[in-house]
């Protein structure tokens, strides 16, 4: 019978970053794991059109609006509604990845049939149950259909963001990354909470 998994110890919600994000007008803290990503990585860039896949509730977007302005088209997916932006260039869908052939219309609504990101990023995370091998598996199977949206919607010899809580069935996501990207690479930012097993994959450089 397997072990059980003892449940974390609460943490303090409103910590530092909670705290900045609050300050600077962000949606959610999260948003300074992206901003370490793209201090170290220098993935996005002006004249992007991006896909943010597990947006809500949207800090993503918001970083990535200041740093392309109105020079590309962002697209924010999530399975929860995201409260309106008043920019143009970003549209959001309520919709599941799992469910691709109704998805693909609509996001070719924005970018157009045929057409593909630059960039997709993604802050994704299964609902937890508190116990870890389940979780896991969860987020492996989630950001394998993230990679299948990729191959339709992501240019070839651009970029990919995960977010995957790591563990024995990570093999799995590697052996799923590896076909499709030249290069990959692990990063776990500053602002992850210190009781998280959650990282970051940066999948490099598409190749099909």
């Amino acid at each position: 019978m397997p072990k059980k998994t003892k449940r974390p110890k609460p943490y303090v919600m409103h910590d530092p970053y909670f705290l900045k994000a609050k300050k600077e007008g962000y949606r959610a803290r999260s948003v300074y794991k992206l901003i370490e990503m793209q201090e170290r990585f220098w993935l996005i860039k002006e004249w992007m059109n991006i896909c943010d896949l597990w947006a809500a509730p949207g800090s993503f977007i918001q970083y990535i609006k200041r740093i392309i302005k109105d020079t590309g088209q962002i697209v924010g997916i999530d399975i929860k509604p995201i409260n309106k932006y008043t920019q143009k260039n970003i549209n959001t869908i309520v919709h599941s990845v799992f469910e691709f052939d109704t998805l693909k219309p609509k996001v070719e609504q924005f970018i157009w049939e045929g057409k593909q990101f630059d960039l997709v990023t993604s802050d994704i995370a299964p609902n937890t149950t508190w116990h870890k091998w389940v979780d896991q598996y969860a987020s492996v199977e989630l950001n394998i259909e993230i990679l299948k949206f990729g191959d339709v919607f992501l240019k070839k010899w651009w970029n990919l963001i995960l977010k995957v809580f790591k563990w024995e069935d990570f093999i799995d996501l590697i052996q799923e990354i590896k076909p499709r990207f030249k290069n990959m690479k692990e990063f776990k930012p500053h602002a992850t909470r210190d009781r998280s097993f959650e990282i970051y994959v940066i999948c490099e450089w598409k190749i099909n």
